[in-house]
């Protein structure tokens, strides 16, 4: 916080009163009284006592259940407790029936950022416990993970988070097999991502929360949010959040004492050179909500405010975010469904170009931006300057680039074969909640074969996958697969999860995070001795390979003198060479 200027008092006034207002606004029972607030709020409570005290909530209340959803690979279990105002739809059959939008908040899925889940302890004791916020299950059932990667929740030092200022211990970034979730949304790597994605696709919520704390910039805002409106986002959650969202939260968490604002990267590093708003991958939990035709916020509170303004501030936010759901809650179930609806048609049945890459545009809003005087001071260490901030607030009038433009389509198949070899995909095609069929029969097709070429591959793996980059080729073919063979049809809810897994070029492709590895290893070879006398009979009764070969001759001095080269020119052309290297074993069916 800003230090000796009158609005830095004021600010600090306003957080006393809120955190009195929001934490005692009725006397809680000692027995409620959460770890996070009997340490003074300076430390987070451990995973057993966590899912303790979440358990103590669903013995205690009727309108609560803590369910298992999963279990992490140290063994633990991943927890969700659903909360309705009816009990039987406190289930995770039931909860669908309810008819009422379905909020579900994730925290800790990066588990030194923790803030989250003393919040909803905060927030499920004033609604299930005190009652205080009871009205907030009257349009809405809500589920909270407490911890999603709870084996990182676990690996608990108080030097996990260099940039962060407490709580006092805190948990790890990654999972036990060092595994970012906020990049496993599409691949599923993680067997706590494979279990989150069964749940999501059983309940399919209306509304996804997905609670961090940032790292980068230093600035006077203690909470920051990203709702999505860009890129994968259907126009109409683009027009909701513009309309609704952004001025009513705002409004209400700046009413409760916190400064709010989106969560921004800076141009060149700078803020004085203007902002701009992130566009989403699908492989991040805010991208694959809009995929997934589900509002999606990122919460990010600011890593260097004291914990106890992170924990209420993400309250408040949470708060307003469940007021809101209560009270428009028809019109989001009906952006919902008309979302899910019109893709199925266009993308589906219509097969309109599917836009799948996104840039920003030049356009752009003025911003103030709260920020905090940066000052260059030179380092002993580094021999040379470095950047750092005072605690001197500062406005800038700033360009905000809040626009986006479509820079690539894909044109959608009828649907994909997947043949029985490949399976494993489509285990996570399940986890996604992708309807398939397994064919009884071989049947033919007419589809889109894919061959790759100009293969390279990443020097240092990426989330442990070396990601390749290619160009291909397409050819149309009449295609026969075979009994047990999977055929994906693209019109279905999950048209925009698909394009993306199975498009080559779509960033989280399954062929992009090097599932399809394999298809680009030769694995046999020829002997010169072998090689040398098959050339010269196709030398002799090939006149058209023969002139290519010449010509390539004479153009290119490397393959000139490479002898091996030489060979393998007509090693590649002949019946010999590997007929499936580099060819993508999805094929995409055009008709059937």
């Amino acid at each position: 916080m800003p230090k000796n200027s009158s609005s830095a008092n004021l600010i600090l006034l306003l957080f006393t009163l809120t955190f009195f207002n929001i934490s005692n606004a009725q006397p809680v029972d000692s027995n409620w009284l959460t770890h996070f607030e009997k340490s003074n709020y300076l430390e987070t409570p451990n995973y057993d006592q966590t899912i303790e005290f979440f358990q103590q909530l669903s013995d205690s209340s009727e309108k609560a259940n803590l369910i298992t959803f999963g279990k992490s690979p140290q063994g633990r279990d991943i927890k969700c407790l659903i909360a309705a105002e009816e009990k039987e739809f406190t289930t995770l059959a039931n909860v669908k029936k309810s008819g009422k939008p379905i909020v579900l908040i994730m925290n800790g899925i990066h588990s030194g950022e923790i803030e989250g889940k003393d919040a909803c302890m905060l927030l499920l004791r004033d609604i299930l416990i005190t009652k205080e916020k009871e009205s907030l299950l009257e349009n809405a059932v809500l589920m909270v993970i407490p911890v999603f990667s709870v084996d990182g929740h676990e690996r608990i030092s108080p030097y996990n988070r260099i940039n962060q200022n407490g709580p006092a211990e805190m948990g790890w970034r990654t999972t036990a097999k060092n595994l970012n979730l906020n990049r496993d949304f599409m691949k599923a790597d993680a067997e706590e991502m494979r279990a989150f994605l069964r749940l999501f696709s059983t309940v399919l919520p209306d509304f996804f929360i997905d609670v961090h704390a940032s790292n980068g910039a230093d600035y006077q805002y203690t909470i920051t949010y990203q709702i999505e409106r860009h890129g994968f986002t259907h126009p109409i959650f683009e027009k909701w959040a513009n309309e609704k969202f952004i001025p009513f939260v705002e409004k209400q968490v700046e009413d409760d004492g916190f400064l709010i604002s989106p969560f921004v990267g800076f141009i060149d590093g700078d803020v004085r050179n203007g902002i701009y708003d992130w566009i989403a991958s699908p492989r991040f939990s805010n991208g694959y909500a809009s995929l997934q035709n589900t509002l999606g916020l990122l919460i990010e509170t600011h890593m260097l405010k004291p914990y106890k303004e992170r924990v209420f501030s993400t309250l408040s936010l949470l708060t307003a975010v469940l007021e809101l759901v209560n009270s428009d809650n028809e019109n989001i179930l009906e952006m919902n469904a008309k979302a899910e609806q019109d893709r199925m048609k266009r993308y589906g049945s219509e097969r309109e170009l599917y836009p799948y890459k996104f840039k920003r545009t030049n356009d752009y809003d003025t911003f103030i931006y709260k920020g905090l005087k940066p000052i260059e001071k030179f380092s002993e260490i580094t021999g040379g300057k470095i950047n750092t901030y005072t605690d001197i607030p500062v406005e800038y009038e700033v360009p905000y680039y809040n626009k986006d433009s479509v820079t690539n389509y894909i044109d959608p198949p009828l649907g994909y074969i997947v043949p029985a070899e490949w399976k494993s995909i489509i285990e996570i095609c399940d986890a996604h909640g992708i309807n398939y069929i397994e064919l009884n029969d071989d049947k033919l097709y007419t589809v889109e074969k894919i061959k790759f070429r100009d293969v390279e591959f990443a020097s240092f793996p990426y989330e442990g996958r070396f990601i390749p980059s290619y160009n291909y080729d397409k050819t149309i073919e009449e295609f026969t697969a075979s009994k047990g063979s999977f055929y994906i049809p693209v019109k279905q809810r999950t048209v925009g999860v698909i394009l993306n897994l199975f498009e080559p070029d779509a960033s989280d492709s399954f062929v992009k995070w090097g599932f399809f590895n394999t298809i680009f290893e030769q694995k046999e070879y020829f002997e010169n001795y072998s090689m040398e006398p098959i050339a010269k009979k196709m030398l002799a009764e090939q006149p058209e390979l023969k002139k290519e070969f010449e010509e390539k001759l004479k153009s290119d001095e490397d393959f000139r003198n490479d002898p091996y080269s030489r060979l393998n020119f007509f090693y590649e052309n002949s019946p010999y060479y590997d007929q499936q290297l580099n060819v993508y074993p999805i094929l995409r069916v055009l008709s059937d």
